[in-house]
C-alpha cells in the first residue's frame, strides 16, 4: 500500500490555469473520492497523477517516489474511465490479460517459455474460424427456424432433423477442441498458465468467470463496468484511478456496483483516488472526501465530517440536499430573514447585531408536526408522494424556497392542495449559520 502527495502543483490548459497552489496528501489503503461540480478541475487533478496531463509547477508523489515527470505506463497505476474503454473486437479474457501482456511483472518475466511453444500461434486462425463458424450456424439455424415455424404454424415440419443435430455435434467437437487447446497451451507456455489464473482470479472478484470468452457486446452496461474493474486490477497496480465509472448506468445498477466496487478495493487494501460529481455515490463509497471548488479544496474530511459539520457555505449546500435563507441578526439568537420572518438559532459565537448571514437548513429538520421554537409560516409550492414519506416545499414570503421531507402523516401530507399555507417548525440546533463563506455555527 502507498500514499499519495501532492505539493504545490498547477496544472494549466494553454492560458487557462485549472488549477494552482493545490496540495493534498491521501493516506494508504484508503478511498478517497474528488468530488466536486463539473469544471471544478477534480478530473485534471486526476490525470496529473495518471501522468495524462503534466503540472507546470510543483510534484506529484506515489509513496516516496515523485512521478511528476515519469510517463503513464512508468507510474504502476490503472484507471477505470467513464466510458468502459473495452476493446470490442476482443473476448473478456483478453481485454483483461492485455494489460498483463504490456507491463510484465517480475514473476512473470522470470518464467521462461520454451522455444517450440511459439508453434502454438498457428493454433489463432482455428480460434479465429472457429466463432465465425459458430455465428454463422447459430444464425442460419435461427433464420431457419423462423422460416419454417411461419410456413406450418409453429411446427418442425419439412426442416431435415439432421440440420438440429449436425449442428450440435459441430459446436460439441468444436468447443472439446477449444478447450483441448487451451489446456495444451498451458501446459506447454508457463507465461501463458500465469496470465490465464492472474485473469481468471481477477474475473472471479467481480463474478463473471464465466463470461470469459464472450464479446463486450454480449454483456450489459453493468458487466462491462465489472470487466473494466477486473482489467485494472489484474495488473496489481499501487494505485488505481477512476474517473466516474458509474455515471453511464441507472441509478438501480449504480446503487449497486458502488457497493460492490468499495467491497472489493477494501479487501484488497488497495489505495484508490475516485473522482465523481455524485455526492450520495461519494458518501457511500469514500473513505475521506475532497470536496473541490473551482480548482481549490473546500473542506477534506470524512463523509461524516463533510456531511454533519460543514466548513464553508459552499460544501453545505453542496453536500446534501438543503435550502438556503438569507437575513440578518437581530439579537444574539435571532435571525430577521429578507422576507420578515424571525428564525431562532442556538449560536456559539457572538455575531454583532445587522451581521448578514446564510442559514442552509436540511429538509429532514424541518417538520409539521413537531413543534420548535423557530415556527415559520410557508405556502405549500409542489408535492411529491413516495409511498413512506412527502417531499414538499413551501414558499417564505418573500418566494425563497423552504425544503421539507414529511415522514409523519404523509398519507394526510400527501392529499393537500398547492398553495395551502402551513406551520413549519425547523429545528434551531440543527441550522447551519454562515457569515460570508464561513460557517460560525
Amino acid at each position: 500500500m502507498v500514499s499519495i502527495r501532492y505539493e504545490n502543483i498547477g496544472v494549466a490548459y494553454g492560458d487557462f490555469i485549472v488549477v494552482e497552489n493545490f496540495d493534498l496528501e491521501i493516506p494508504h489503503g484508503t478511498i478517497t473520492t474528488l468530488l466536486g461540480p463539473s469544471g471544478c478541475g477534480k478530473t485534471t487533478v486526476l490525470r496529473a497523477l495518471a501522468g495524462f496531463v503534466e503540472p507546470f509547477e510543483g510534484n506529484v508523489f506515489i509513496g516516496d517516489n515523485n512521478v511528476t515527470l515519469l510517463p503513464p505506463q512508468k507510474r504502476n497505476t490503472a484507471m477505470i474511465f467513464q466510458n468502459y474503454a473495452l476493446w470490442p473486437h476482443l473476448t473478456i479474457f483478453k481485454n483483461v490479460e492485455y494489460g498483463l501482456k504490456l507491463r510484465e511483472s517480475d514473476e512473470l518475466a522470470a518464467l521462461k517459455s520454451p522455444w517450440y511453444s511459439r508453434f502454438l500461434w498457428f493454433t489463432k486462425p482455428y480460434y479465429f474460424f472457429l466463432g465465425k463458424t459458430h455465428s454463422r450456424a447459430l444464425k442460419y439455424l435461427q433464420e431457419a427456424k423462423e422460416e419454417f415455424y411461419s410456413k406450418n404454424n409453429g411446427k418442425l415440419k419439412g426442416l431435415k432433423w439432421y440440420t438440429f443435430i449436425g449442428f450440435r455435434w459441430i459446436r460439441a467437437i468444436s468447443n472439446a477442441i477449444n478447450h483441448y487447446l487451451r489446456e495444451k497451451k498451458e501446459e506447454v507456455d508457463p507465461k501463458w498458465a500465469y496470465r490465464r489464473k492472474k485473469v481468471l482470479e481477477a474475473l472471479r472478484l467481480v463474478h463473471l468467470e464465466d463470461q470469459a470468452f464472450k464479446n463486450p457486446t454480449q454483456l450489459s452496461g453493468g458487466q462491462q463496468q465489472r470487466i473494466a474493474l477486473s482489467r485494472s486490477l489484474v495488473v496489481e497496480p499501487d494505485v488505481l484511478l477512476c474517473d466516474e465509472p458509474l455515471s453511464n448506468l441507472d441509478a438501480k445498477l449504480r446503487k449497486e456496483l458502488r457497493t460492490e466496487i468499495r467491497s472489493i478495493i477494501k479487501s484488497l487494501g488497495m489505495t484508490t483516488v475516485y473522482v465523481t460529481h455524485d455526492q450520495t455515490e461519494a458518501l457511500a463509497i469514500s473513505d475521506r472526501i475532497a470536496v473541490f471548488n473551482i480548482g481549490h479544496i473546500e473542506q477534506y474530511g470524512t463523509p461524516t465530517e463533510v456531511f454533519t459539520d460543514p466548513k464553508t457555505l459552499f460544501v453545505g449546500q453542496f453536500i446534501g440536499i438543503s435550502s438556503t435563507l438569507t437575513g440578518k441578526v437581530i439579537t444574539s439568537d435571532t435571525v430577521e430573514l429578507d422576507g420578515g420572518e424571525m428564525v431562532k438559532l442556538q449560536v456559539k459565537a457572538n455575531i454583532p447585531d445587522g451581521e448578514k448571514v446564510s442559514l442552509v437548513i436540511r429538509p429532514e429538520n424541518v417538520s409539521l408536526t413537531t413543534k420548535s421554537e423557530s415556527p415559520i409560516e410557508i405556502e405549500i409550492n409542489t408535492i411529491e408522494y413516495l409511498g413512506t414519506e412527502v417531499k414538499m416545499t413551501g414558499k417564505l414570503k418573500d418566494d425563497t424556497i423552504l425544503l421539507l421531507d414529511v415522514v409523519e402523516q404523509a398519507e394526510k401530507y400527501a392529499q393537500m392542495k398547492v398553495g395551502t399555507k402551513l406551520t413549519a417548525y425547523i429545528k434551531p440546533a440543527e441550522i447551519f449559520v454562515f457569515v460570508g463563506t464561513d460557517r460560525v455555527y
